[in-house]
């Protein structure tokens, strides 16, 4: 177990984070005693955001060669989530990027309906487990793929919560060119923080499935392994994202 002490991981200490990892890793292979470990698992404190900590393992040369991001978890307290979602803009983020989520304290919430539904209206693309002390197995929390479109569930939501965004298309075949234009503008739009970005695409003269995946300023778009979709299916989680603007350039390029 290493600790980082001098800041959050999320922006001002990433190249501590940098160093660290590739140390772990090149003791892992190259030190007389090498490390036999599988996975590194980062735990933040409760005010980080999860999505410039990803960017620096997909960015980075180094890391993105030798790791796979498998996975964002988060933990909701079930009595307290509806509030901490209006009070604390970090909470939507947090939980916007999470592939799995902790719906912890059942047994201290009022109404866990309610504190589900205020979860699943910011994460949508999060598996959700209610749990009382967080008793649950620790497997399911190692082995998410998030990686792997194969195990994306991508749900037909349209949702506007604690000033996140997320709007969910489908449609038929997608021009490769017209969709690359697309998301990049999505991407990069001015004034609009895109928190997650995954999708799908069944595009003509493209042998496999497409697979479009961002977090925050970090998009890639290639060939999936898997066989091209009955219909493509795209979701954008984001902040000041105008919901028409999404759907007129959607409606474009499916056109």
């Amino acid at each position: 177990m290493i600790e980082l002490r001098n800041g959050c991981i999320c922006c001002e200490v990433r190249e501590d984070l940098r160093r660290t990892v590739l140390d772990l890793l090149g003791k892992r292979t190259r030190w007389w005693r090498p490390l036999r470990f599988d996975r590194i698992v980062v735990e933040t404190s409760g005010l980080a955001t999860p999505g410039p900590l990803v960017q620096t393992f997909l960015l980075d040369p180094a890391l993105a060669a030798q790791t796979r991001v498998d996975g964002v978890v988060a933990v909701a307290h079930a009595g307290r989530i509806v509030a901490q979602l209006a009070a604390h803009p970090e909470v939507p983020a947090q939980l916007a990027c999470a592939d799995r989520i902790l719906l912890n304290h059942v047994d201290q919430a009022d109404d866990v309906d309610v504190a589900e539904a205020a979860v699943r209206a910011v994460a949508p693309l999060a598996e959700l487990l209610r749990t009382t002390r967080a008793d649950v197995p620790v497997a399911p929390l190692l082995t998410i793929g998030g990686a792997d479109p194969a195990r994306w569930n991508l749900p037909e939501v349209v949702a506007h919560s604690s000033g996140v965004v997320t709007r969910s298309f489908r449609g038929g075949a997608v021009d490769l060119s017209k969709l690359k234009m697309y998301l990049q503008f999505v991407a990069s739009r001015r004034g609009w923080e895109v928190l997650r970005i995954k999708g799908i695409f069944r595009c003509p003269g493209v042998a496999t499935a497409v697979v479009a995946q961002g977090v925050y300023q970090w998009l890639e778009l290639g060939p999936g392994a898997m066989a091209p979709p009955a219909e493509s299916a795209l979701v954008v989680i984001g902040r000041g994202i105008d919901p028409e603007e999404l759907r007129r350039g959607w409606e474009a390029i499916t056109a």
